[in-house]
């Protein structure tokens, strides 16, 4: 089985991103030793993505992914975009939905999730493959599963929001298993040249 090292202890991510690309032996950064901090200042989901899978691959010495990825509201011209995770001074997942349904001041608008998958091999080859999933922002937090926005992001082709849909389904629809499978059909196509 091929090995990856994934750039990131985020334990829904891991989750996520083990369960789609179950093909592979993905190590964490807690498996590998990693314990530095990774300075994020991209301005965009790919660059942030390209500075972690970079670091990672340089610290190990072995091909290294990353995800970047986050909430971009119209309305709000884009934001929290790259600023997802840390949106709140607090920088929980209550205060960041607190803080965008302030701002929303309870306007409508439409939504997307965004996820970029960054690739770097040792020897230098980097790519990166891009997700999106459209919604909208809804003002009252609806279940239960999921996390971050996943409260308030609904899909009306489901009728329900991110955080009321089962892992199975969210990995069927969600921005980070459309950008998971670019990749995952990157890798095929590397395997079938080799």
């Amino acid at each position: 089985m091929k090995e990856l090292i994934l750039a990131s202890n985020n334990l829904h991510k891991v989750e996520e991103i083990k369960s789609i690309l179950n093909n592979y032996n993905i190590l964490t950064l807690n498996e590998i030793g990693f314990t530095d901090e990774i300075e994020e200042n991209g301005n965009t989901f790919e660059e942030n993505a390209l500075i972690k899978a970079r670091t990672i691959a340089k610290f190990a010495g072995k091909t290294a992914i990353a995800d970047d990825s986050g909430l971009a509201i119209d309305l709000l011209d884009g934001r929290p975009g790259v600023f997802s995770a840390r949106y709140s001074k607090e920088q929980t997942d209550e205060k960041n939905i607190e803080k965008v349904l302030f701002e929303l001041d309870g306007n409508y608008s439409k939504a997307k999730f965004v996820s970029v998958i960054a690739y770097v091999t040792p020897d230098g080859v980097e790519k990166t493959f891009r997700g999106e999933c459209h919604g909208e922002i809804i003002f009252e937090k609806r279940g239960n599963n999921g996390f971050g926005y996943d409260p308030i992001f609904y899909v009306p082709e489901l009728d329900k929001t991110f955080a009321e849909i089962t892992s199975e389904e969210k990995n069927s629809i969600s921005h980070r298993s459309e950008s998971l499978k670019k990749f995952s059909n990157y890798l095929r196509e590397q395997d079938n040249e080799d």
